[in-house]
């Protein structure tokens, strides 16, 4: 098997599998290929917003410690390889194809999903190179996601909670958080983003409490914002200094929330504090309010949920820009029309898009709804749409923003090497 035939098989699963009740099927998997998780040691992350980052910048603290590490996440930025990584390096398209050969045969039925064969082959790849510690992104969800098989793991996390997937999780932000919370296992620590609401740290409370699990909620009184723009985000927590390489408030409690993770993890690891302050000062994740170039300032960020659409708006406005020139697609499902409602303060100017992925949002539906908003907007294939907006961003002297959906932003990358 070489890596398109690889990919062909896995291609060849659904995005979700059949209805998922409990951890049989991704437990028979394992199984079969010889239960690699029981030899790795785990951190396992969940939330609606912020696992990305927060596992960047934990695994990258040990990474600088000089420990190897695996790092799972979800989904793909630019290839399907980028989702597992040691030492922020891709797993070789040649491994993929060996180990997706050794799954394959233990793979009895196509019940199964794509991120279930991507997961044992992730899971057999860092077991091979004998990882020291592995950070665990969840795919959706906790209780259910094919990542809570594991057990045992050193810390468990939960970022920022906030409304997504809710035909899969529920309507509300606590049946939400209960998913999220699933994770957590008995006689492990527990570490919960501190901007989650009362009701979502009440819930946690419980959760510990049952689990006998130690809760961790980063201490904001100790936290002093010194800088917090797109240009320079720089904090002191408990008499610490930070800077980060990327921006916003959001990413703050981020930081705060990887800060204690990797506290707890000295317990097990020699992991120094001028480890955590490097990774924090150099940990990046592509298109979460991603800049590049000057004239125009590109802007890329794949937030599609409320939360997510508010952390882009707000850094704009803390950063005094409010005359941007975007191109915008969603999928369906997603919060379009809140991010119509919030994305209009800041937009002079958008271009929507579609063509990126089998299920967005058509571009015409996505430009009448800013019209209604009173934005200028223009609709087309996202294959078409580069140049015209880069020339208007030029000639306008505005930013150029590209939103909406990792999925869009991950297209428009392959398309211009951004």
């Amino acid at each position: 098997m070489n890596f398109n035939e690889a990919m062909n098989y896995i291609n060849n699963f659904s995005h979700s599998g059949k209805k998922v009740v409990d951890l049989s099927r991704i437990s028979a998997l394992l199984d079969a290929v010889g239960n690699p998780q029981s030899r790795l040691k785990f951190v396992h992350i969940a939330g609606t917003n912020g696992k990305g980052s927060v596992l960047e910048y934990c695994s990258n603290a040990f990474i600088e410690a000089g420990f190897k590490t695996g790092q799972f996440t979800s989904p793909y930025i630019l290839t399907y390889c980028d989702r597992i990584r040691i030492n922020g390096k891709n797993i070789p398209q040649e491994k993929v194809a060996e180990i997706c050969e050794k799954v394959k045969k233990a793979v009895s039925d196509d019940s199964y999903s794509q991120f279930e064969i991507t997961f044992a082959i992730a899971l057999l790849y860092f077991l091979e190179e004998k990882c020291d510690i592995v950070f665990l992104e969840t795919g959706i969800g906790g209780t259910l996601d094919a990542t809570n098989i594991i057990e045992n793991p050193l810390a468990c996390v939960v970022t920022s909670v906030s409304l997504d997937h809710m035909a899969i999780l529920g309507n509300t932000v606590e049946e939400i958080a209960t998913h999220k919370l699933g994770i957590t296992k008995k006689n492990t620590s527990l570490v919960l983003s501190c901007n989650n609401t009362e009701s979502v740290k009440k819930l946690a409370d419980e959760t510990a409490l049952q689990k006998q699990a130690r809760l961790v909620i980063p201490d904001c009184q100790y936290l002093e914002i010194l800088e917090n723009s797109i240009y320079s985000t720089v904090f002191r927590y408990k008499n610490v200094k930070y800077s980060l390489k990327m921006y916003g408030e959001h990413q703050i409690i981020n930081a705060l929330t990887a800060i204690e993770t990797l506290e707890i993890l000295k317990e097990y690891f020699n992991i120094s504090q001028e480890n955590i302050v490097k990774s924090l000062s150099e940990s990046f994740v592509r298109s979460r309010i991603e800049v590049s170039g000057e004239n125009p300032m590109v802007i890329t960020d794949g937030g599609h949920n409320e939360a997510g659409i508010d952390s882009l708006v707000n850094i704009l406005k803390s950063s005094e820009i409010d005359n941007v020139t975007a191109i915008f697609g969603m999928v369906e499902g997603k919060a379009v029309d809140y991010a119509v409602e919030k994305l209009s303060d800041v937009l002079s100017k958008v271009y929507c898009v579609d063509g990126y992925i089998d299920n967005n949002i058509p571009a015409k539906i996505l430009a009448e709804k800013f019209t209604d908003s009173g934005v200028d907007s223009e609709y087309c294939d996202y294959r078409n749409v580069w140049n015209t907006a880069f020339e208007y961003a030029v000639k306008n002297d505005t930013p150029l923003l590209i939103c909406g959906s990792l999925y869009l932003a991950s297209a428009v990358k392959k398309e211009r090497s951004i």
